[in-house]
């Protein structure tokens, strides 16, 4: 027994430490600042971007401690309710609106507003990402942006005299999907499929979707942000273009069993001449292999990016990525807020994070740099973003993604599958119907506990 109590008082002794900041023994401001694997060595490179900001601020000293990207919604969530947190947390951009709703994250908007520029100094789509709509409490900040664009083989375009053109919209996409499958290539030893997109045991299949629900001018819920709208008919079009393109055989059926990673390293080794990724993907394809990257290749020496083909209401793409927020049960606001005004608002702090990471700053100003307006791939990362459209922050946004359309759109995906690619508009309706009624549910509960916590 009393090994038993040593143990619990050594662990929670361990776990005040981990996740409190306070004062060190030399009288240093001590705050935990808690991240996601951002990149390969995500405690060292956030630790290496800060060490300016910790030469000019002596006082103060900053724990790094990473977290997994599968537990951090657990802890996280139990931070929020217990108050035994940290001083600084990322949160992904689809977890803000719920975070946020647990009141347990600082109001910065002052903060904000005194750097100057407020919300023009970021990325739009970024930056509606940190707020609760209908509130005017700023919880978070945008850190890094994630937004998707088509990766392309240039060596298959230049034999088939495509260009850019060619896949500028959904008709032309088609054709030139079509085009490739017909000319039965064999590259380097690999048949060239059209096109690699993932399906239903991947994390980011409502990511994979979204641009081509609203790029036909559909969406997930109301404008109100009340209701789902995700059964209507714009929704519809767009996903069945999209699984139009399984049915043609455009797409090999077995790729719907794969997640991204799986995809993406299938077009690196050449067995795509299409597929849709981020900017990480961009630099690993261009980071040499002594550096741990896939530069060098035949498929890296032979590809180029370019925008999401436009659909019948539009171009969009996908913007997600993570913002940085304060708990408000730290001691230490002023430290904490001079950390993340750092991080966010500081150029080459952005610009030398996004070189570490391949993820994009969410700073305005940084695509101005050299480092984007020199780089033609980078440019249309940058480009992209104009056209970019997040999730909306809204309490419930984080329980119908990560409950609900994950699970359902997978489960779509399934179906297709088993239909060997014969699958019926009927089907994905009451598919939709299904995950209309579930998100009305948790949208009407997300409301009932918002309006117990006396907001509207």
């Amino acid at each position: 027994m009393k090994k038993v109590f040593s143990i619990l008082l050594v662990m929670l002794l361990c776990f005040s430490l981990w996740s409190c900041g306070g004062r060190s023994d030399d009288g240093k401001v001590k705050l935990v600042m808690w991240i996601m694997p951002n990149s390969q060595e995500p405690v060292n490179d956030v630790r290496n971007v800060l060490r300016p900001f910790l030469l000019r601020n002596p006082e103060i000293e900053i724990e790094v401690v990473a977290l997994d990207w599968g537990s951090a919604w657990q802890k996280i969530t139990t931070a929020a309710t217990s108050g035994d947190a940290p001083d600084i947390i990322q949160l992904g951009t689809t977890w803000v609106g719920s975070i946020g709703s647990m009141d347990a994250m600082l109001d910065v908007s002052a903060n904000v507003r005194a750097v100057g520029g407020g919300q023009n100094l970021f990325v739009d789509s970024a930056w509606s990402t940190t707020l609760i709509p209908g509130t005017e409490s700023i919880v978070s900040v945008p850190w890094i942006v994630d937004t998707r664009v088509m990766f392309y083989r240039t060596d298959v375009f230049r034999r088939l005299g495509l260009t850019t053109r060619d896949v500028a919209d959904w008709e032309s996409f088609e054709r030139t999907l079509e085009k490739i499958k017909a000319a039965n290539l064999t590259i380097e030893n690999k048949h060239i499929e059209p096109l690699g997109i993932t399906g239903k045991n991947d994390w980011n299949v409502i990511h994979s979707l979204a641009p081509w629900i609203w790029s036909s001018g559909g969406d997930f819920v109301s404008s109100d942000f009340k209701s789902s709208v995700i059964s209507s008919a714009t929704t519809q079009r767009g996903l069945m273009y999209y699984i139009s393109l399984v049915k043609k055989g455009l797409v090999p059926i077995q790729c719907l069993e794969q997640n991204s990673y799986q995809i993406s390293s299938d077009f690196n080794n050449g067995v795509y001449a299409i597929y849709f990724d981020g900017p990480y993907s961009l630099k690993g394809m261009t980071t040499p292999p002594e550096r741990g990257g896939g530069g060098g290749t035949f498929v890296a020496k032979n590809f180029a990016v370019a925008p999401y083909p436009a659909g019948p209401k539009g171009r969009y793409t996908f913007c997600g990525g993570s913002n940085l927020a304060i708990f408000k049960t730290t001691k230490h606001k002023e430290a904490a807020w001079k950390v993340v005004e750092y991080l966010t608002t500081n150029e080459k702090a952005q610009i030398a994070y996004s070189q570490m990471t391949g993820f994009l700053p969410a700073l305005n100003s940084a695509y101005s740099n050299p480092y984007f307006t020199d780089d033609p791939f980078r440019r249309v990362f940058s480009d992209a973003l104009r056209n970019s459209k997040a999730y909306p922050a809204i309490p419930a946004w984080g329980q119908m993604e990560t409950v609900v359309l994950t699970r359902d759109f997978g489960l779509m995906w399934d179906e297709v599958v088993r239909n060997q690619g014969d699958y019926s508009l009927m089907q994905l309706l009451n598919r939709l119907n299904i995950i209309h009624q579930e998100m009305e549910v948790i949208l009407k509960e997300a409301a009932k506990q918002w309006e117990k916590r006396g907001k509207k």
